[in-house]
């Protein structure tokens, strides 16, 4: 398995019989010469996420699906929506959803023996500035969705990270993701442009030993 970071959330994964792209949002693509199948992901519709020229810089794969959360609309070609907390059979892999806690999905991808997780923006998103009620309910929320995979295992995830939040607070629900799932490697993302930031805060993160320097590898494999 190649994994190849992208920008900001963006990821493009290779196995063995399939070609996995999440969250495209800028940047150009791996050049990766394959006549495997290509299974584009958005996880929702904010800009960041979602770039309509993913169907454009998408264009020489010869087979291509596209499965995307069910809040975009609006497609150039066919698309699989998906809502939160289905399970979808797409060709040989299975996909499973869960509830962000901003906008739209994360995904689950079990194929060829290999379980991946994508968070979208599913994240403990806490700030400064919140009122204990606020702090409370998103605490809840996250807490619910991370019970519904409490001790299964990935083979790789794609967490946020995210320089925006204080360090107090940054590290939490990666941390809370690693402790709780039996997790082989962790890509950190959603650092946009402030990788230096994401690199302080990687420091600060406890047992980390899984977890991989997004902004130092242009290709990873395991």
């Amino acid at each position: 398995m190649k994994i190849y970071p992208i920008y900001h959330s963006g990821f493009m994964v290779e196995l063995e019989h399939h070609i996995l792209l999440f969250d495209y949002y800028m940047k150009d693509l791996p050049i990766i010469q394959s006549d495997k199948p290509l299974y584009v992901f958005v996880s929702h519709k904010h800009q960041d996420h979602y770039n309509p020229e993913v169907f454009e810089k998408t264009k020489d794969f010869k087979k291509r699906t596209f499965i995307f959360a069910s809040e975009i609309k609006k497609t150039p070609l066919p698309v699989i929506h998906m809502h939160h907390d289905e399970t979808l059979k797409v060709d040989d892999m299975t996909v499973t959803t869960l509830l962000s806690t901003d906008s739209g999905v994360a995904f689950i991808i079990e194929t060829e023996d290999k379980t991946i997780y994508h968070a979208g923006d599913l994240h403990l998103w806490l700030w400064e500035d919140d009122s204990e009620k606020e702090a409370k309910m998103m605490r809840g929320s996250f807490m619910a969705e991370m019970k519904k995979i409490k001790g299964r295992h990935f083979d790789l995830a794609f967490l946020v990270l995210d320089p925006r939040q204080s360090d107090e607070l940054a590290c939490e629900g990666l941390e809370i993701f690693n402790a709780w799932t039996d997790t082989s490697v962790i890509f950190p993302m959603h650092f946009s442009s402030d990788p230096a930031h994401m690199e302080k805060l990687l420091l600060k993160v406890k047992n980390s030993e899984n977890i991989v320097n997004t902004e130092r590898v242009k290709e990873y494999e395991f």
